[in-house]
């Protein structure tokens, strides 16, 4: 048994234990029964030998052989081939099987094991009578052999492109870099990806992250791609990094032309290819940039600032900035441009490939024929049904001579007008949400979310969310395809309603409510989904929801965390129950009935808690002001292990948490089970000396990056050079200290 991983090998010694006679000890030694390790061998062996994605049938033994049989399957669609397979091996001629599956006790340490290990794609059987259980046992050795000669079939249950693609999006949200990583693969494992794909995930992936600092100071990695006809996502990222690293401490400057000089020094210079085209992006500093670099020229162009200026919603900080940039530095208005001074501007904006001002620039030379073609060209590059509907007007009112190239162009446009979607569903989010329910047919709803969402401002939705009320409305009431639809778009609604303000809104709070409700509606969720609810959770109730979006919000809350009752969830269940203890309640009866959801689940597990999770449940218990419901908590066993291992450990741990309640709790328990260490907490929302001494001497840094200030973050992680920098994945004290106690026990 050698050649078994140790992952592996860990929940099999718990399954091989306790009520089965069979023990892992009496395998690994050979000294079992011979009878009883030919029923058991083989399968483990197999299962390894095929990289643990064959099903796999372990029997319970009691002293007379054979009792009761585990059938477990490593996914939904291997656990449904499973079922009717056993269903066709042992039942119901022999066993009380009829395709069920196993009802997981919470109490059985062997059920345990398995669930763990295989989620709920797990089914349990026995046989009808003691003749019955060697009919088994014969049945099931047989089984196996037929599984050992079938032929390898190809992998035709890989996940779909845009399956993976959407979980790397959650996983980015959620801040899980590892899994992000891992998805990464998976996508260009399909081979879908090129090289310069995968430039693109690698930007995106930093971006997601926070990392916007290396992606400005990769400069092999941005001379690679901005040559390359980026998509708008990249465009954003790789834009917004530039100036978050070089602009933002310059760019409220009283004289612009510091700014401007600052731009054209550190961007616009080396990295002028990234601006060839904006494509209707309307990221704010994405913009910024656009227009800075226009005003870097020699002669900007009055016709791309202006559009520019347009795209910025009125009313903001950032319109009246870019305003008084245009105002005082633009040049004063040149003299009417002769004929032939427009159609050289509009040839040269064709090959800057800036096609929105190459449109207005043709429109401006026609009936010029050089202008009918560029504009086909416009119109193919830029996708838009207003544009191809006007050029196809324009060319059937005229007689050219067209290339072979305008020929192809004029037939892509006359098919995509009649594959267009309409016009209304690109406008934003309501209309794209009416057209999916109304069962848009011409396009991928989520391809289409994908070419739109950079275009639309979450600023439209500050002024005005009642907009918000009403997708929240069309989300909860689709069914079918268009529910499907909906669940697609879950990484796009969070990262626009909860990822792009600066702080949580008010106006959005229905949203919120539909966004936590989805994760209820689905099955058992994946750990960024939790995550990404503990963030929801946090918005909404931050801003003291009325009675009803209060009451509806944890009634879905208990019905994930049913759904999810697994002993790996306990830090999240935390997590959610510190979340509620620390914003006032409008109905503290919900909050105290979800927190006995919590505790009955820690009660469930109580056996695998750890001494800090006992901790923080006693501090939450206070809060919830029901100590004396601690008092049914079983006991310990025995002691996890972390004050024996740890609490000689003398070193400076320093945490950086914007949520300073969640930092005290850590602290304290910390202070308990780690009695000659030395905690320091920082909440510092700029780039200070303290925080910079922190992080530079700390042997343990935390830096909860969920509740941070970017400043924050790049001070710290230059402060500690080349050690490790831990980032928690939720802004709770069961975060911070899971964090902490990893990183523990990596260095003891």
């Amino acid at each position: 048994m050698d050649h078994i991983p140790a992952s592996e090998a860990a929940w099999l010694a718990r399954f091989f234990a306790g009520r089965n006679a069979l023990h892992w000890g009496a395998i690994v030694t050979e000294t079992a029964p011979a009878a009883w390790i030919d029923q058991v061998a083989p399968w483990i062996d197999y299962f390894v030998a095929n990289g643990t994605q064959t099903p796999l049938i372990l029997p319970v033994f009691s002293e007379h052989g054979p009792l009761t049989w585990y059938a477990a399957a490593s996914d939904d669609n291997s656990a449904a081939a499973l079922a009717e397979e056993l269903a066709s091996v042992v039942g119901p001629s022999y066993s009380d099987f009829r395709g069920q599956t196993l009802v997981h006790d919470g109490d059985d340490e062997l059920e345990d094991a398995l669930h763990e290990r295989f989620g709920h794609n797990l089914f349990r059987f026995a046989a009808i009578s003691d003749h019955a259980r060697m009919e088994i046992v014969s049945a099931v050795s047989l089984y196996l052999t037929v599984l050992q000669r079938r032929p390898a079939i190809p992998d035709r249950t890989q996940q779909p492109f845009g399956k993976l693609r959407a979980d790397f999006d959650r996983a980015l949200l959620a801040g899980n870099e590892e899994e992000a990583r891992v998805l990464v693969d998976g996508l260009c494992a399909t081979g879908r990806v090129n090289a310069e794909q995968r430039q693109f995930l690698d930007i995106r992936l930093l971006a997601g992250l926070g990392r916007q600092d290396e992606i400005a100071h990769n400069y092999p990695l941005i001379k690679a791609v901005m040559d390359l006809a980026l998509p708008p996502q990249t465009i954003i990222d790789v834009v917004d990094a530039l100036y978050q690293e070089y602009l933002v401490g310059v760019e409220n400057e009283p004289d612009p032309r510091t700014v401007i000089s600052a731009f054209r020094r550190a961007i616009a210079k080396p990295f002028g290819p990234l601006f060839k085209e904006r494509k209707g992006i309307r990221h704010p500093n994405v913009l910024k940039a656009f227009l800075l670099f226009e005003l870097s020229q020699d002669e900007p162009n009055p016709v791309r600032c202006e559009a520019i200026l347009n795209a910025s919603p009125a009313s903001t900080r950032d319109r009246e900035l870019l305003q008084r940039w245009w105002e005082q530095a633009a040049q004063p208005a040149p003299a009417a441009p002769s004929s032939e001074q427009k159609l050289d501007r509009a040839k040269q904006a064709l090959a800057d490939e800036d096609y929105q001002v190459a449109v207005d620039l043709c429109l401006d030379v026609l009936p010029h024929a050089w202008a009918y073609s560029a504009l086909l060209r416009c119109a193919v590059e830029l996708e838009n049904p207003e544009l191809t509907a006007k050029v196809l007007g324009l060319i059937g009112s005229v007689r050219l001579i067209w290339t072979e190239r305008d020929r192809s162009r004029i037939e892509k446009l006359r098919v995509a007008k009649l594959a267009a979607v309409p016009n209304d569903a690109r406008a934003s989010w309501v209309s794209w949400a009416r057209a999916v329910a109304e069962g848009m047919s011409q396009t991928s709803p989520t391809a289409l979310l994908d070419q739109c969402v950079t275009q639309w401002s979450i600023e439209d939705y500050l002024v005005d969310a009642t907009p918000c009320e009403t997708l929240a409305q069309l989300i909860g009431n689709s069914q079918g395809r268009s529910e499907q639809i909906f669940r697609d778009a879950y990484p796009y609604l969070v990262e626009f309603f909860v990822a792009r303000p600066a702080h949580p809104v008010r106006g959005f709070i229905p949203l919120y409510g539909m966004l936590i409700k989805m994760i209820a509606w689905s099955d058992a969720a994946s750990p960024d989904e939790l995550a990404l609810t503990s963030e929801l959770l946090q918005a909404l109730v931050g801003i003291g929801p009325s009675k009803e979006p209060y009451v509806e919000a944890l009634e879905d809350l208990s019905e994930i965390l049913a759904t999810n009752r697994a002993a790996t969830y306990v830090d999240w269940a935390l997590n959610t129950a510190e979340i509620l203890a620390l914003q006032s309640a409008p109905v503290p009866e919900a909050r105290l009935r979800y927190f006995m959801q919590v505790l009955d689940l820690v009660r469930a597990y109580a056996h695998r808690a750890t001494e800090s999770q006992r901790l923080i449940l006693r501090l939450l218990a206070k809060d919830y002001d029901c100590l004396d419901l601690l008092d049914t908590l079983p006991a310990p066993d025995h002691d996890d292990g972390a004050r024996d291992d740890f609490s000689s450990f003398p070193g400076l741990i320093g945490i950086y948490t914007l949520t300073e309640s969640a930092g005290q709790r850590a602290k304290q328990v910390l202070h308990k089970l780690l009695p000659q260490a030395t905690v320091e907490i920082n909440a510092d929302h700029a780039a200070t000396d303290r925080l910079r001494h922190l992080a530079s001497n700390a042997d343990i840094f935390v830096f909860a990056w969920k509740s941070s200030k970017h400043q924050a973050y790049y001070c710290a992680k230059e402060a500690r050079g080349n050690r490790e920098l831990q980032l928690p994945v939720g802004k709770g004290s069961a975060s911070i200290l899971d964090s902490i106690f990893k990183e523990l026990a990596r260095l003891v």
